[in-house]
């Protein structure tokens, strides 16, 4: 379960509701104390929702830390306070209004100003102008594309002025100058500097509290090592002090990228067998990383494709003989199940699923006869146990003169982006299929059952579904096929106790690079 639903668990068994509601409504002393623990319980479940949804996997004790680390609630529904406060709006919100000390703060290059186009979606500021007469006649779309970004700039720099006349007697606008950001031009504005150095530019001192303390004491000895000098030995005995205090992050067992590994066993002996997926297969051969910190929970939640993917999935196992006419009923029948509404993105989707369908219908018309859909195997090999479904396992009228039942693997694939011919052609997902067949894995298939080749089949796109190949393994009478080497390997890989990481063009929508020390974003950050 996750935070949400244990929080939801734990109230319902306080019994709590029931007593503070009636004390909130009869009002008086004990009335305006049960109206702050409501909210206070609100807050906390509004919490527990955003962490939820940020990260769906993590655990509910995960919740429990992320909430005792906060310095500040990050949403309260307490009354805001009366004096003593600090105002925190947009330019648009300080508007006609004023005080003595105003911060922009966040002055950014690329943040202040913002000009992206507005509206260019579905246009309507275009329309706009066309009704009232503002556009130029012969204009080409760069020179709109250029009228257009002006009149961003322009509402920018009023509202840059905005938010800085809003000051009686000082101004304080701040922005950060490092290797990732640059201050915004707007800057010269409040204060031009013409020198080749820039003065305005200074070093923020870390924070005058325990924690910014021994990030400055990490800091200073890290340099020492890198810069190849002895430390002073009054910053190790002040973090020694701080860390017997208890104070979070003095105690270098806490400094993450410095522990030791907690062991070195491999996941599986040598002598056993590797359970494999034949979905992840592919994923493990390309990068033995990925795979396993998948295999460990590093997965992004389900987004809407994958959602409609396996919806369409569904509707090809229901109906494996079914016409157009029935699979569009189907979909309209089972359309409730995604929870998309009724607003423009479910339009789209909606689009994207009649297609799909328009495409698996066009492939059933002329398929092979199934003889299996969604038929589960358990193939053994020397090194691993692979247990897995297949969408679909055809009766193949094509297949050359030969003994035994001709069977045809395929696979439907909902994505948008189709391999190549030759990736196709030793995809190892379709040749576990294959060895599962001619190794008689499928319970139900006659005992002569021979593979004839595989395909993969793409509904996601195309005007109609797109086929991949993939030829049959032969006889494995001389020596194992390709694709039973390519298990055993693979899983040789699973069962190993290091991972290495592999670049491939897969690397940019990695659900895991963060952690993987061949991307910029998942390199080490400690010395």
């Amino acid at each position: 379960a996750d935070a949400q639903t244990v929080l939801w668990a734990l109230w319902h068994a306080a019994g709590l509701a029931e007593p503070w509601r009636r004390s909130a409504l009869a009002g008086g002393a004990a009335g305006e104390r049960a109206d702050r623990d409501l909210d206070a319980v609100l807050a906390l479940f509004r919490a527990a929702e955003t962490f939820v949804d940020r990260m769906p996997r993590a655990t509910p004790g995960a919740f429990v830390d992320w909430l005792a680390a906060q310095d500040l609630p990050s949403d309260s529904l307490a009354a805001a306070a009366r004096r003593q406060a600090v105002p925190v709006l947009t330019p648009a919100g300080a508007a006609g209004q004023e005080w003595d000390l105003v911060v922009v703060a966040g002055v950014q290059d690329g943040v202040w100003p913002d000009l992206r186009l507005r509206d260019s979606l579905l246009g309507a500021q275009t329309l706009v102008d066309v009704v009232a007469g503002r556009t130029v006649d012969g204009a080409d779309e760069g020179a709109r594309a250029a009228e257009a970004r002006a009149a961003v700039l322009a509402d920018e720099l009023r509202s840059f002025a905005v938010a800085c006349s809003r000051a009686r007697s000082r101004l304080v606008v701040t922005a950060v100058a490092d290797a990732d950001q640059q201050p915004s031009p707007f800057l010269d504005l409040v204060e031009p500097s013409d020198d080749e150095v820039d003065h305005r530019r200074t070093t923020v001192p870390a924070a005058a509290d325990l924690r910014g303390l021994v990030a400055e004491l990490r800091s200073r000895l890290e340099q020492a090592v890198v810069d190849g000098v002895e430390p002073d030995p009054a910053l190790a005995r002040t973090l020694a002090r701080l860390a017997r205090e208890g104070v979070a992050g003095a105690d270098p067992h806490e400094w993450h990228g410095l522990a030791d590994p907690s062991t070195d066993v491999p996941l599986w002996g040598p002598q056993e067998q590797v359970p494999v997926s034949p979905s992840r297969l592919e994923t493990a051969q390309r990068c033995a990383l990925r795979w396993a910190l998948e295999a460990a929970g590093g997965t992004a939640a389900d987004s809407s494709g994958q959602t409609l993917g396996t919806l369409v999935h569904a509707i090809a196992q229901e109906l494996p003989h079914g016409t157009h006419a029935e699979l569009s009923a189907e979909l309209d029948r089972r359309w409730s199940e995604l929870g998309l509404g009724d607003g423009w993105p479910a339009r789209a989707t909606r689009r994207r699923a009649d297609a799909m369908i328009d495409r698996l219908a066009g492939y059933l018309r002329d398929a092979g006869a199934p003889l299996l859909v969604e038929g589960e195997f358990t193939l053994r090999t020397d090194r691993a146990v692979v247990r897995g479904t297949v969408d679909r396992l055809e009766h193949d009228p094509d297949a050359p003169d030969g003994p035994g039942t001709p069977v045809r693997v395929v696979d439907l694939k909902t994505g948008a982006t189709v391999p190549s011919k030759a990736k196709a052609a030793v995809n190892p997902q379709l040749g576990a299929y294959q060895l599962a067949v001619d190794a008689g894995a499928f319970a139900t298939l006659p005992d002569d059952a021979r593979s004839t080749g595989a395909r993969l089949v793409y509904v996601g796109t195309g005007a109609s579904a797109t086929e991949r190949p993939q030829d049959a393994l032969g006889p494995e009478s001389d020596g194992p096929s390709w694709a039973r080497t390519l298990v055993d390997e693979v899983a040789d890989r699973m069962a190993a106790s290091t991972f290495e990481a592999t670049t491939n063009d897969l690397c940019d929508r990695c659900p895991v690079r963060r952690s993987c020390p061949a991307r910029t974003e998942g390199g080490q950050v400690v010395a």
